[in-house]
Order: C-alpha cells, then structure tokens, then sequence
C-alpha cells in the first residue's frame, strides 16, 4: 500500500470537527510517512504547505485524541484478521528546545534544560505474516518540572 492510500485508511475517516481538518490530517500524514523523521521544514512542498501544518497543529479546535481514536480503529480492524499477535512497547521521550513550548513541558531526565513528553505505545505485529498491524495504544504525558527542580536542588547541594 503507497502511503497516499495508507493515510487515508487510517485517517481519513477522523472526527475533527470539521472535513477539511480531517483532509489536512491526511495530507499531513502522507507527508510524514514520505520522508520518516524530517521536520515538516523540510519536507513540505510550498511555504503555504508548512503554514498549514503548523496551523493544523496549533488548532485548539483539533483534539489528540480523536487522531489516535481514528487510527486505533483501523489497528483494531486490521487485528481482527489474525490469529496471533504480538504487542510491542516501548516508553520514548519526545523533547523539544524551541522556546514556544518548553516552558509547558516537563523533564524527560537528560538534564535540566532538556525539556519534553513522554509517549508509552503499544505496537500490534503479526509475526507469521511477518507484518506490523499497527499502533493500538499510547499514552502520553509530562513530568513536573517544579519536582525536578527540588530534586536537582537536593542532588546539588549534596
């Protein structure tokens, strides 16, 4: 499947309150599965593309979780056609420098001034087909920063 089609699979069908947000998110997404691990500056193909990115992403109105939702169906779907499934998971830290945000998040211990969220997902694999189903399950948060600061405060006096 070309990632044109994988977007809109998985995403396509999102309640974002509004078609068009749905539609960004699908163009957003087969962006990102063309060019893994880029930042959208990168990989966007016009100014216009990148200021629409950002501005999906900054949107109050597009909820996190109606993204996953969408996606979690899917991986749900595509589960019930196997009969043996592995589940995978892994805790990463997202982390962020750009002033913008990093005053809302929390450590990710690599330091102080090293700021971010912590994702725990859950990845489906059928391994007699040898194919990877697909995200069903993520958690995310921050750590509170004022607790890192009294326990770095404590560890430095020591």
């Amino acid at each position: 499947m070309n990632n044109a089609q994988w977007a809109k699979d998985t995403f396509g069908q999102a309640d974002l309150g509004d078609p068009r947000r749905t539609t960004r998110l699908v163009k957003l997404t087969e962006t990102l599965a063309n060019e893994p691990g880029k930042p959208f500056v990168s990989i966007t193909q016009s100014p216009a593309d990148m200021e629409g990115a950002y501005r999906f992403i900054r949107n109050e109105h597009v909820n996190a979780d109606a993204i996953a939702k969408a996606g979690y169906q899917v991986t749900a779907e595509q589960a019930a056609k196997h009969t043996l499934l592995l589940a995978l998971e892994d805790t990463t830290a997202i982390t962020y420098s750009h002033r913008s945000v990093r005053d809302e998040l929390g450590h990710v211990n690599q330091g102080n001034n090293c700021r971010g969220i912590l994702a725990h997902s859950v990845l489906l694999f059928a391994p007699e087909q040898q194919e990877l189903v697909g995200l069903i399950e993520q958690s995310r948060w921050t750590s509170d920063i004022s607790a890192r600061k009294e326990t770095c405060a404590s560890t430095n006096t020591l």
